[in-house]
């Protein structure tokens, strides 16, 4: 076996294993909540964790104790940064169909992207040469699309499932190393960090994973690509979102069926309790008018896109805070300012669709000016706000039900 070839035979014995481990998994618990995990924070991290193993969440029942939280959790106390983690994970994903799946998930706008298909690959027995070269290509693949950070999961090691006898888990991780060591150089040769995965420390109390194994492997996570995330500054650029994405996402989301909806009622009332503002909303653009999906404080009407503060919001990289709108030029001749609702302050946070476009923002507006010094504690709530609305919308996006 040091040659790393396999025999036909063991290759069919692995398969037929890997029948009967999906048959074993339909009982184990996966995440089931939208596919995101986030800490909000100023400058915000965007991280893309994709495949198999780990990345599904064996075992719990939300990403947020899942792998997505817990990586978020130790990338932003490494950097001091907010992070956002969106999730693909497919529980049969090798190298070949996480390219796929890729492929339509735009991994350009990501600082970070982090792939996982190595046990998924091991238990199917795939020569490691060949495989190697697979991963290059996808790595290489994946920084072509202009992402800072590539890193790779290595196979943690393989757990005693019921269709593992201890004979048979050896023979895997055996596999597992084979491709772990393949992995590593092709992360040299195209420019990836390779991050090992080591086995928990934690006792495993009849779980097949449990939210401390997935945090013991975000920190491993976090200390490995720190000199990545510190020592070499991410640029922040935000991608404006067009009128026709907008539009798309809009329609993709069917959010004009959707006014009025209770949970995010209650995340705009939040707004205006806790800044105390007159009115508060979530709003929607599309390429004409700005429209409420919810409010407090205002009745739900519509208005031209050229008056709207949120346009200039979606186009802010972090957010934006007008503290007083008879003094800013962009805002002082709006009829919304000069007329009866006579509105001197504004903050607003940006709202993406589940595909990143951003439609709208989560926003307060007040009748009295505020001073400048505020301005930062308000855009935190409302970060935070946006991101827990953005959650709620992949209840409507069509490619999660």
């Amino acid at each position: 076996m040091d040659d790393d070839r396999l025999s036909a035979l063991q290759r069919w014995v692995a398969r037929v294993r890997l029948l009967r481990v999906g048959a074993v998994r339909q009982g184990l618990a996966r995440p089931a909540d939208s596919p995101q995990a986030f800490v909000a924070g100023r400058s915000s991290l965007r991280v893309l964790l994709a495949g198999s193993g780990p990345v599904v969440g064996w075992g719990v029942g939300s990403h947020d104790l899942a792998l997505p939280g817990a990586v978020a959790r130790a990338i932003a106390a490494t950097t001091g940064r907010g992070v956002v983690v969106d999730v693909i994970a497919d529980p049969s994903a090798g190298v070949r169909r996480l390219a796929r799946r890729l492929r339509s998930a735009e991994v350009g706008r990501y600082d970070v992207v982090i792939l996982s298909a190595a046990v998924a690959d091991a238990v199917r027995m795939v020569e490691p040469a060949r495989w190697g070269a697979r991963v290059e290509a996808l790595i290489r693949e994946v920084r072509a699309n202009g992402v800072p950070v590539v890193a790779w999961l290595g196979a943690h090691p393989i757990r005693s499932l019921p269709p593992f006898d201890e004979e048979f888990r050896a023979f895997l991780q055996e596999q597992a190393e084979r491709l772990n060591r393949a992995a590593a150089r092709a992360c040299g040769e195209a420019g990836a960090t390779f991050v090992p995965l080591p086995a928990s420390p934690q006792a495993e109390g009849g779980r097949h994973r449990s939210p401390a194994d997935y945090l013991f492997w975000a920190r491993r996570i976090a200390d490995t690509l720190a000199p990545a995330l510190i020592g070499h500054e991410i640029e922040e650029e935000h991608r404006a979102s067009e009128p026709g994405d907008r539009v798309a996402a809009i329609e993709r989301l069917r959010l004009a069926e959707h006014k009025r909806d209770g949970r995010l009622t209650g995340l705009v009332g939040t707004a205006q309790r806790t800044l105390g503002a007159e009115i508060a909303m979530f709003t929607v653009l599309d390429d004409s008018t700005e429209w409420p999906l919810a409010a407090v404080g205002a009745s739900l009407t519509e208005i031209p896109i050229e008056q709207s503060a949120c346009l200039h919001t979606i186009q802010a990289p972090d957010g934006m805070v007008v503290p007083d709108a008879e003094q800013d030029e962009r805002f002082a001749s709006s009829a919304l300012v000069t007329g009866p609702a006579h509105l001197r302050f504004y903050a607003g946070y940006p709202v993406e669709a589940p595909d990143g476009t951003r439609i709208g923002a989560m926003c307060v507006f007040g009748r009295t000016p505020r001073r400048p010094s505020e301005s930062e504690g308000d855009l935190d709530v409302l970060r935070e706000l946006a991101l827990l609305a953005q959650r709620e919308l992949w209840r409507w996006d069509p490619a999660a039900q």
